[in-house]
């Protein structure tokens, strides 16, 4: 994801090592918490379990991991460093032949929870919690991208 998000951002090497450094610290703190049969690697039901489970026992578990990395991830996007993405950092984080340029606009504008026209630090860290921890489709970061 990284290498794909370094790419697509054209970021300079010394933001491309801090945002690794954040996602390997995240990798970190999933397999110590998440490899359930110690055999190195993390599938789906681990992934999962684990998230749910962290988070039902303490609130402020995404914090230690998933929140820094998603942090870096806004702020090697907000290009102009204006502490806020617009539409425009949005569409070329997200951006790829997958997605319809409606989806991105609809997945902008839930994302942009208080209407301001630009997403917040704070919005986007919500986003990706609630798109990752999502037990029904009617979570805000479930339409990360506009669809469900």
């Amino acid at each position: 994801m990284v290498h794909n998000v370094c790419w697509q951002l054209e970021i300079p090497t010394e933001q491309e090592d801090v945002l690794y450094a954040a996602f390997e610290t995240w990798w970190g703190h999933l397999c110590s918490a998440v490899d359930a049969d110690g055999d190195g690697a993390v599938d789906c039901a681990e992934f999962v379990a684990a998230v749910l489970g962290g988070l039902d026992r303490d609130p402020a578990y995404l914090d230690q991991g998933l929140g820094p990395a998603v942090r870096a991830l806004f702020r090697a996007a907000d290009t102009d460093g204006s502490g806020h993405l617009c539409a425009d950092e949005y569409r070329v984080l997200f951006d790829g032949s997958r997605v319809h340029p409606a989806e991105l606009n609809d997945g902008f504008r839930q994302l942009d929870a208080d209407g301001d026209g630009r997403i917040s630090e704070e919005e986007f860290v919500t986003a990706f919690a609630d798109f990752l921890t999502a037990r029904t489709d009617s979570a805000t970061g479930a339409a990360l991208l506009g669809r469900p």
